[in-house]
């Protein structure tokens, strides 16, 4: 019945933001490196996050998340919140993302490393990776929501409730997101679903600190990671910031090649439910088997992109 409950709240919830969104005014406006034409609230993260909140208090009595962890998610949804709010520059967003990730590693050190310092610095890595991420994926109509979706569906395989909840606040706002979308889930859903994405991966490794399971970790976030390392090596090809928004992503070179909105969208989901999979067969094989096929899909990736076009501009 939680369930349920929960399911219809998140639906609710999605509604509500974008009213909120229209109401104050807090738009997504088109401009020259954005694929819609007209203004969309990009409040759609303020219903994620109170169906997250939602559902900690429906199951708090079996949830796995201390309140450092909690304080952690919630101080990020509203960096992104008051983002979409008055625009934070990219560089302080980074700043801030940084020195909490360090406070909430300092809290909870993890066991991948041997060394505590080397462990920090992995955690802030793996965390802020995971958080801009997300962050440059929503781009799309339900890219980024579902992405996150699926990604909160295979890390149930660890948090069952937890995960299942985040899972269930994505699906709820995707009724609005998916395309034509009514709503975005702006600057405060991106970043609380890739800090809730790092956070549940780096627990998980640390309950099962071997590089199968981040192998397997990497294959079920592969689309962010993915368009991540595309991203970056373009940007740096072409001299370009690493921080300024723009339309070479891969999904938005996919699109052009596929001339159809739903069906590239959906096709990346088939993307991420495939290497997700995938990931789960790596995880079970020796170390060193699974670094070694991992790291050879990963090259045939890139490899594919280059002759796609994905690193041009």
């Amino acid at each position: 019945m939680e369930w349920v409950i929960l399911f219809f709240s998140s639906i609710i919830l999605g509604g509500f933001s974008g009213y909120i969104g229209k109401k104050l005014s807090i738009l997504d406006n088109p401009n020259n490196v954005k694929i819609h034409s007209f203004p969309i609230p990009r409040t759609g993260g303020v219903g994620i996050f109170l169906s997250f909140i939602l559902g900690i208090y429906l199951f708090k009595s079996t949830l796995d998340i201390s309140f450092m962890e909690f304080f952690f998610l919630s101080i990020i949804f509203l960096i992104g919140f008051i983002d979409d709010l008055i625009s934070i520059l990219p560089k302080i967003k980074f700043f801030l993302e940084i020195v909490l990730s360090i406070l909430l590693s300092m809290f909870n050190p993890g066991k991948f490393i041997p060394f505590s310092l080397l462990n920090i610095l992995f955690s802030v890595f793996y965390l802020v990776g995971s958080i801009n991420a997300l962050n440059e994926i929503d781009g799309m109509d339900g890219l980024a929501g579902g992405i996150a979706f699926i990604s909160c569906l295979f890390l149930s395989y660890w948090f069952k409730e937890l995960s299942l909840i985040v899972a269930i606040a994505c699906l709820g706002f995707l009724i609005w997101n998916f395309y034509p979308a009514k709503v975005f889930m702006g600057d405060g859903g991106s970043l609380f679903l890739g800090a809730f994405i790092g956070l549940m991966s780096l627990k998980a490794l640390n309950m099962n600190p071997s590089f199968s399971t981040l192998i397997f970790l990497i294959f079920l976030y592969i689309v962010p990671i993915y368009d991540s390392a595309l991203t970056i090596i373009r940007r740096i090809i072409n001299k370009k910031s690493i921080f300024k928004p723009d339309l070479g992503h891969f999904y938005n070179k996919l699109y052009n090649l596929m001339k159809n909105y739903v069906f590239t969208v959906i096709l990346i989901y088939i993307f991420a439910i495939t290497f997700g999979v995938l990931g789960f067969f790596l995880k079970d094989l020796p170390g060193f088997s699974s670094i070694t096929i991992g790291l050879i899909i990963w090259f045939l990736l890139i490899f594919i992109g280059y002759k796609l076009g994905f690193m041009k501009e």
